[in-house]
């Protein structure tokens, strides 16, 4: 979720990994940027839950997907603790990083792993496809002039 003050506008973005991979919050800024006109400086972030590192055991599809928008540098693979030379993908700081490169310098995350918490969230991958939904929504309030 996206909140620029000084302009007084919200966006908002849905990234799993292939969106995470594919810029999704670097295109969400820019098009505040172009629509809007926000300064990304001006822009606060938010990262709500998604299933998180320590249950986000990946494939070489996304490793190189991750290595070929990241980078190695940043951590964002990392030993699944189940061990078996498998890694686990940190898409809480993937997006985080994606937002920091695209100039957004307050991002605030949640970091619940919705698959560790699936009494109280949704998760496709530890629920083996069968799941609800959940959303989430950002609005603006704005007092009443009168």
């Amino acid at each position: 979720m996206l909140y620029d003050p000084k302009r007084e506008v919200v966006g908002i973005a849905h990234a799993g990994w292939r969106g995470t991979v594919a810029g999704v919050c670097q295109e969400a800024v820019a098009k505040m940027v172009q629509v809007y006109g926000s300064s990304p400086a001006d822009i606060r972030a938010a990262i709500g839950p998604a299933i998180g590192p320590c249950c986000y055991e990946v494939g070489g599809d996304v490793v190189r997907a991750v290595v070929s928008a990241f980078g190695t540098e940043d951590s964002l693979l990392r030993p699944s603790p189940k061990g078996q030379g498998r890694l686990c993908f940190d898409q809480w700081a993937a997006n985080e990083l994606a937002l920091h490169r695209a100039g957004v310098r307050q991002v605030e995350r949640a970091d619940i792993c919705t698959a560790c918490h699936v009494d109280e969230w949704f998760s496709h991958r530890a629920e083996g496809g069968r799941t609800g939904r959940f959303g989430a929504i950002i609005a603006l309030h704005r007092a009443a002039s009168g």
